[in-house]
């Protein structure tokens, strides 16, 4: 089941990405600056393309499972179907693209020079308008077609049960959030999740039982999070096993000490891991210094079982 969450929080990213990057190409086509670097960005058949992470993904994780309910189920094989739509309608942008930005601008100063001639200059012409105008649909039904998906990427997430992994996903990026799905970040955690807080919760346990604990401490410190009522209650134990891999023992018994005196509820594994680490901590430090070593010792035996 962590591997399942891990890749559907995959999946969630790598729509995002797709999601903005096509909004960009298509701002940028309307601008006349649109590069091929950025329509490969989005489409291709390669690792480095956002859509085809996402297809592949996608076909991998998406099948047939009678062990869940038959509505998500459905609901992941409609995403699926949708995000193959997606990749092959943009596929035809790409080549539209590239035949008009490549071959349509050769082609017309060879005309204009009088290099190229007759039926073939005409022929091939046509050939480059007609590609022109299915570039230009395929831009406006990609468009269409990545609102609709995203939509029904929500209604897949608030069938899913609760995962902290999803949620990380999503709190990661405030901002992209909010673009990819028209909501402020607290609106969407609470169509997903029941509550704002609950989502962001989800997302702190992730981060900190997968011990990312500086970006746990990020999240807690941001003000969005706070405002949706996340308390700060495991901010210093973020805080202090951050210091501790990042090679820093006094912050990490200061922030540690701190937790310790809030007397904040938490899960057992926080509390041992804590008393692991001070106890490592102490060790390290016992010949350099012994006060700091014996504080430490002390605070490792207040979060032993």
């Amino acid at each position: 089941m962590e591997l399942r969450e891990r890749r559907l929080a995959q999946v969630v990213r790598d729509f995002m990405e797709a999601f903005v990057l096509a909004r960009t190409l298509g701002e940028d086509l309307r601008a006349g600056r649109l590069s091929f670097q950025t329509v490969t960005r989005l489409v291709g058949d390669a690792e480095d393309s956002a859509l085809y992470r996402l297809k592949e993904e996608c076909h991998a994780l998406f099948r047939l499972d009678f062990e869940r309910p038959r509505t998500e189920v459905q609901a992941e094989e409609f995403f699926d179907l949708a995000v193959g739509a997606l990749f092959h309608e943009t596929m035809k942008f790409r080549e539209g693209f590239y035949l008009t930005d490549r071959y349509g601008p050769r082609l017309q100063k060879m005309m204009a020079e009088g290099s190229a001639t007759g039926p073939l200059a005409d022929t091939f012409w046509r050939v480059v308008e007609a590609g022109r105008r299915r570039m230009l649909e395929s831009e406006s039904e990609a468009e269409t077609l990545f609102s609709e998906t995203r939509d029904q990427l929500l209604v897949l997430l608030r069938q899913l049960e609760s995962s902290g992994a999803v949620a990380r996903s999503l709190v990661e990026d405030p901002a992209r959030a909010q673009q990819v799905f028209g909501l402020p970040l607290a609106q969407l955690l609470a169509d997903t999740y029941g509550s704002a807080e609950r989502g962001y919760q989800l997302a702190i346990d992730s981060l900190i039982d997968n011990g990312h604990f500086e970006e746990a401490a990020a999240v807690l410190d941001r003000p969005d999070a706070r405002a949706a009522g996340v308390t700060d209650g495991a901010l210093d134990f973020a805080r202090g096993m951050a210091s501790y891999y990042a090679g820093d023992s006094l912050a990490t018994v200061e922030s540690l000490s701190r937790w310790s005196k809030k007397g904040t509820v938490s899960s057992p594994a926080w509390h041992q891991r804590a008393a692991r680490v001070l106890l490592a901590l102490a060790k390290s430090v016992e010949l350099t210094d012994p006060k700091l070593a014996k504080h430490a010792s002390a605070l490792a035996r207040d979060f032993s079982p």
